[in-house]
């Protein structure tokens, strides 16, 4: 009997410690990526001459999405073990990760010779035996190409030459890759939204715009190939050419580089290649593509991530400057909402105007609405019952004016804003 009960003793608290190993969170194995590129690609550690400020040349002040990924998801996402030594690697890559095939210069065009043909140089040699090999390593391959390989003067047909290419890299993946291994895409960032690369003739550019326009509609159909996935860096592209000004949750950023590669500047000092902000939307237009067949999806990179935790900016700025130190005007209106509405924080105003009929009204400030998002509820009685205003109620003019039409004889509104993630 004794013996039994010691058992049982035992037994139980065996079952309380593979309960307690059930309980703990575990975390899923980071996604493991492979990226065939060029400068964009590259850590940009080891781009000094365009990644560093003037004042300091050889440290780079400046990152690029595999380093952004790596250093803001590190549960999530993984591009292999990392090496800091230049020449550690016996190929084209000077070190950094080792699944990063980011080339310096490489075109697409280049790439494709390199893997379908059967050269002799032992840099091509080895380079194509590592990719082959590392490709049984990964959950998916990115083909980031196509920007040296851009002309704003190419014809429709010159740019076909480079959707041919990726195709063909394309192949050579599905070749020697597991079977079902996902490849994505990217789409060719459009050079002609960099300063470096700008039209300065409007009907020129209009026309090259388009002619990238229609390259990356055919890349974008490749999505009908079995295991192909698209990034839609084309988007990115779209929203430098025409976001004006550009901005982050109502932050501005400059588009004309700087010798010092600033935060709050697009591009690096040589005009051409991205700075950290738009390295980090880059990132999120990859993460896009992964998690369309990803088991588990990796959060996309916040407004506020990248103005706080990448840039090192305070999210809160906009809203601060509008304030400018001013204490309750006393007309209860957070200062948020004033900041939403334009009103003048050091006067009290409702932001509401009523007409004979019923009808209220409010003008948003557009530059404010980057910012955050701002409501209005309605109630009957001051209670419990405040419900957005209806779809149906809601009466938006040409001048940005907002109508409210009222759906009661007797109606009470509240403004309500929610700052932008």
């Amino acid at each position: 009997m004794k013996g039994n009960i010691v058992w049982k003793v035992k037994y139980s608290f065996a079952l309380c410690i593979a309960a307690f190993i059930a309980a703990i969170p575990l975390h899923a194995a980071p996604f493991r990526l492979l990226a065939i590129g060029d400068s964009l690609t590259e850590e940009y550690r080891f781009e000094t001459p365009f990644s560093a400020p003037d004042s300091n040349p050889s440290v780079a002040n400046a990152k690029n999405w595999v380093e952004l990924l790596h250093a803001h998801r590190p549960l999530d996402f993984t591009m292999g073990s990392y090496a800091t030594s230049i020449l550690n690697y016996l190929d084209y890559r000077n070190a950094g990760y080792e699944y990063n095939y980011g080339v310096p210069s490489f075109k697409a065009e280049r790439w494709d010779q390199l893997l379908l043909s059967n050269s002799f140089n032992p840099l091509d040699i080895n380079t194509k035996s590592e990719l082959r090999s590392d490709l049984s390593s990964v959950n998916a391959v990115l083909i980031f190409l196509g920007g040296n390989d851009l002309s704003l003067s190419n014809t429709d047909a010159q740019h076909d030459v480079i959707r041919q290419s990726i195709v063909r890299i394309r192949s050579f993946v599905r070749a020697n890759a597991p079977e079902g291994l996902p490849i994505i895409i990217a789409t060719v960032p459009d050079i002609g939204a960099t300063p470096d690369e700008k039209l300065s003739d409007p009907i020129m550019a209009a026309a090259a715009r388009q002619r990238v326009a229609t390259l990356n509609a055919n890349i974008i159909a490749l999505d009908a190939l079995p295991d192909t996935h698209i990034a839609r860096i084309d988007t990115l592209t779209d929203r430098l050419y025409d976001q004006q000004p550009f901005h982050i949750n109502g932050t501005l950023f400059t588009y004309q580089p700087n010798s010092q590669n600033p935060p709050l500047h697009l591009f690096c000092k040589d005009g051409f290649h991205p700075g950290s902000a738009t390295h980090a939307l880059i990132a999120n237009e990859i993460l896009k593509a992964i998690n369309g067949f990803a088991a588990n999806p990796i959060a996309l990179l916040t407004n506020r991530e990248i103005l706080a935790d990448i840039l090192g900016q305070n999210p809160e700025q906009p809203l601060i400057d509008y304030l400018g130190g001013v204490s309750d005007d006393g007309d209860n209106l957070p200062g948020l909402i004033e900041y939403l509405l334009g009103t003048d924080p050091a006067k009290p105003d409702s932001g509401l105007t009523f007409s004979a009929n019923g009808t209220a009204s409010y003008t948003p400030s557009a530059a404010a609405l980057r910012f955050a998002d701002l409501s209005v509820l309605q109630s009957t009685t001051l209670k419990n019952d405040w419900i957005p205003v209806p779809l149906q109620n809601i009466q938006l003019l040409p001048n940005g004016t907002v109508n409210l039409i009222p759906s009661a004889p007797k109606l009470f509104y509240k403004f309500a804003a929610t700052p932008k993630p």
